[in-house]
């Protein structure tokens, strides 16, 4: 291989070994916003959101664990606001699960709330065994948003919501 073709070559597997994956936003009142976020280490990852007005917000995420992010999730949106069944197996999974005479194993499964018109349900549902995370964005012109996230460990894919700090709320889906 010729020495000129290497460097892009290389360049290219590192962008690409980089996952960037996508996320989208609906508040009550329609406006879309539209995000970006990639795994970084130790269970955290960045996020990138670009509102309608030009605004970009930036923030990291962490897992944590799923009783913290139910007290915080409804102490932020009010109680019975997210709906999670069965165990917690986030962090624990039950090794006899899917084992002796059944062959599915049990899953976790989470609804939300979702503000995307585009649905004909209002609900969002994921199926687990499920992660959840929280993030803490700021933005370029001063907005700040905190949000929560739930995704499945199946899928990769999940939902989440976050409350910007004159109180809007927005859906998130990923």
């Amino acid at each position: 291989m010729k020495r000129s073709g290497f460097a892009p070559l290389l360049f290219s597997l590192l962008t690409l070994s980089a996952c960037v994956h996508s996320l989208s936003m609906h508040s009550t009142d329609g406006e879309k916003w539209s995000g970006r976020y990639r795994f970084a280490r130790e269970d955290t990852g960045l996020i990138q959101v670009m509102g309608s007005d030009g605004e970009v917000l930036n923030g990291t995420f962490e897992r944590v664990a799923r009783t913290t992010f139910v007290k915080s999730y409804e102490q932020t949106f009010g109680r019975g606001s997210i709906a999670i069944e069965a165990p917690d197996s986030s962090a624990y999974g039950n090794a006899f699960d899917g084992f002796f005479g059944s062959s599915r194993a049990r899953a976790d499964a989470a609804y939300g709330e979702t503000f995307n018109r585009a649905y004909s349900n209002s609900e969002v549902t994921v199926r687990g065994p499920l992660f959840y995370w929280t993030a803490s964005l700021q933005g370029d012109r001063g907005t700040t948003m905190a949000c929560y996230f739930i995704g499945s460990s199946y899928t990769g894919s999940g939902f989440g919501r976050c409350r910007n700090h004159t109180g809007n709320d927005y859906s998130v889906e990923f």
